[in-house]
C-alpha cells in the first residue's frame, strides 16, 4: 500500500468491532496489534478537560482511578451495584439519595418483617406543659430528640415555670413525630410541686401528647399552683 496522509483514508465504520489491527513498534521490529489488546498503562488528562484519569503504578501497589472534578460521574449501568471488601470513606458522607431508601440488613438471619435501615435523624422540637384546663401563662421549653427507623426518643426539660390556672391532668404536647396507634410508651416525668415526684406517662394513640398517671394508671392533676415548679421529660416510642 503507497504511503497515504490520515486525512486520505476513509472513515472507520464505528463503534470499532475490537478486531482491528494498528501498527505498533515492539522490541524494534514494527507488528500488528488488534485493537481489543491495547491496554493503555495510563489514561490522563488535566482538571478541567472532563476526561476519566487511571494512575496504574507497579504491580505490587494499589491502583488509584481518579475523576478531575465534581461534574464527572463514574457509575455502573448494571442493575447490581456490588462490592467486595471493606469500604472507607476518608472524607465525606454516604448520602442516600432517594427517600425510603438506607442500608438493608437482609443478608442477616432475622424473622423481622423489614430489614432496612431508611431513617435516622437528631433535632429539637417545642414542648408544651399545660393540662385539662391549660396554665394563664402557656408554659413551652425547647427539647431533643433521635428518631432511628420507627423509634423515637424525646427530651425536655421546664424550669421555674408558673403553672397558676392550671387544673386537671397534666399534659405534655408538642412531641417530634406522632405516635403509631398501636403502640405504648416507656417514658417518666419528674414533677417538683405537682403532687408526685415520679409520674409515668401514657402516650395519646396517633397523636403528638402524653399525660400523666401513677403507678395504677390513674390520671394524676395539678396539686398546687404557683411560680417554681420544674418537670423532667424523658420519653421513647414508636411512630
Amino acid at each position: 500500500m503507497a504511503d497515504t496522509k490520515i486525512s486520505a483514508l476513509s472513515a472507520a465504520t464505528t463503534p470499532l468491532a475490537g478486531t482491528e489491527v494498528l501498527p505498533i513498534v515492539q522490541s524494534g521490529a514494527t507488528v500488528k496489534v488488534a485493537n481489543n489488546d491495547l491496554r493503555p498503562k495510563q489514561i490522563q488528562s488535566n482538571a478541567t478537560s472532563g476526561v476519566l484519569q487511571v494512575v496504574g503504578p507497579a504491580a505490587a501497589a494499589t491502583r488509584v482511578m481518579t475523576t478531575p472534578d465534581a461534574n464527572f460521574t463514574v457509575a455502573r449501568t448494571d442493575a447490581a451495584q456490588s462490592f467486595t471488601g471493606n469500604q472507607t470513606l476518608s472524607t465525606g458522607n454516604l448520602i442516600i439519595g432517594t427517600s425510603g431508601q438506607g442500608i438493608d440488613f437482609s443478608a442477616t438471619p432475622s424473622t423481622g418483617t423489614s430489614e432496612l435501615f431508611s431513617d435516622y435523624e437528631e433535632g429539637t422540637w417545642t414542648g408544651t406543659l399545660t393540662s385539662t384546663t391549660p396554665p394563664t401563662t402557656p408554659i413551652t421549653a425547647t427539647g431533643y430528640y433521635t428518631k432511628a427507623g420507627r423509634l423515637v426518643t424525646a427530651s425536655v426539660a421546664f424550669r421555674n415555670v408558673d403553672n397558676t390556672g392550671a387544673s386537671g391532668q397534666i399534659k405534655v404536647t408538642g412531641l417530634p413525630f406522632t405516635s403509631n396507634a398501636s403502640m405504648f410508651a416507656i417514658g417518666q416525668m419528674y414533677m417538683s410541686r405537682a403532687g408526685t415526684g415520679v409520674l409515668l406517662l401514657n402516650l395519646d394513640p396517633s397523636a403528638t401528647q402524653v399525660t400523666t398517671v401513677d403507678s395504677a394508671g390513674n390520671g394524676v392533676s395539678w396539686a398546687s399552683t404557683g411560680p417554681g415548679i420544674y418537670g423532667t421529660v424523658q420519653i421513647t416510642y414508636m411512630v
